[in-house]
């Protein structure tokens, strides 16, 4: 990464501690940043202490060949902004957190390790430029740490091209007249096993669940399917695109109050008319697009599915609805990212 000269667009680098950050890659190529994503021995927990360690020692040593103007890291885990603190306080440059989660309330919510890694959030996040989250949820948990510069930037899924096919429905519904789609990552309030029982006793539905086999394969070996329901993996990206645009309803069931599923996002793009858990989070960045549950219980998640599929004009308005809500938010995400631009080349800061 050169050095940038008086005048010029400062050098941004996006850095996260994970094999992947489908959301930093997206915002990187946005707000035209360098993109490092690296990490060691991930998911063993046992040897977090020696993860960290290397983790540190990489950043240092690519902030000392890099120099960046701003950085911009994402948390969780804290310890990413946290090892860039002492370069941008030497250095007067710019530290941007982005909170894909605030991490003490997500994963550490009590316990003395809890306490620590609040107290750690609360120290880095009044210390930082700048402070950015993907929903308003976590806004409110970084102003009440302190943070300045809180801008909520929402993950986007730009509108899908693909179209309905019904050669991939035969494929999958085997002679159903309806399709459902549920896709998971694996969280364990994720309420698979609602969704299945509610869609077991649905005429002509097949539920479809995707997700990755390494989190789900156990979980879904110990629940009865049924005759109408099919755990189908974790499809390729291409695959999935086609079969997003062939499916009738999509279903987004959880009990974790605080993550927007990025299902959900998956399909606003491609116009489904979609049923959701009635979450906080959800309802603001969705408002009335989506048929909301108010619980995870099987006979009302049962209920919503039936009042789709059994009334045309309500799969017809909901799916007129999440259109209308996708180019809205179309509009919104180009103002958040002309925002965060501004917030990062702001000289004066």
């Amino acid at each position: 990464m050169p050095r940038s000269e008086p005048g010029t667009r400062p050098r941004v680098l996006c850095l996260v501690w994970a094999p992947y950050s489908a959301r930093m890659t997206e915002i990187s190529a946005e707000i035209g940043g360098k993109k490092e994503i690296f990490t060691f021995f991930y998911g063993h927990m046992y040897l977090a202490p020696f993860r960290y360690a290397l983790l540190f020692l990489k950043t240092t040593l690519l902030l000392a060949r890099e120099r960046p103007d701003v950085i911009y890291a994402q948390n969780p885990s804290i310890f990413c902004p946290l090892s860039c603190l002492p370069y941008c306080k030497i250095m007067r440059k710019k530290l941007v957190i982005d909170h894909h989660a605030v991490w003490s309330v997500k994963t550490f919510s009590s316990g003395i390790l809890g306490r620590a890694i609040r107290k750690l959030e609360i120290f880095v996040v009044s210390r930082t430029y700048a402070n950015t989250t993907p929903h308003p949820l976590w806004a409110r948990e970084l102003e009440k740490m302190g943070a300045r510069n809180v801008l909520t930037v929402f993950d986007y899924v730009t509108t899908s091209l693909e179209k309905r096919d019904e050669r991939l429905r035969s494929k999958y519904s085997e002679g159903m007249k309806f399709i459902a789609l549920a896709p998971h990552g694996g969280h364990p309030l994720e309420r698979i096993e609602i969704e299945t029982q509610a869609a077991r006793s649905v005429d002509q539905l097949t539920l479809l669940l995707s997700g990755p086999p390494s989190k789900l394969r156990t979980r879904i070996s110990r629940i009865d399917l049924g005759s109408n329901v099919r755990y189908i993996g974790y499809l390729g990206a291409n695959e999935f695109e086609k079969l997003k645009a062939s499916i009738d309803i999509g279903l987004s069931i959880t009990d974790e109050p605080y993550t927007i599923s990025h299902s959900l996002l998956e399909f606003a793009a491609s116009s489904i008319p979609t049923i959701s858990s009635d979450q906080e989070a959800v309802r603001l960045l969705f408002g009335d697009s989506l048929m909301y549950v108010k619980s995870s219980k099987e006979e009302e998640v049962r209920t919503a599915i039936e009042s789709m599929i059994k009334n045309p004009k309500t799969l017809l308005d909901y799916k007129d609805r999440i259109k209308r809500r996708q180019a809205e938010l179309q509009n919104r995400r180009k103002e958040e990212i002309k925002v965060l631009r501004k917030l990062i080349s702001d000289p004066t800061n």
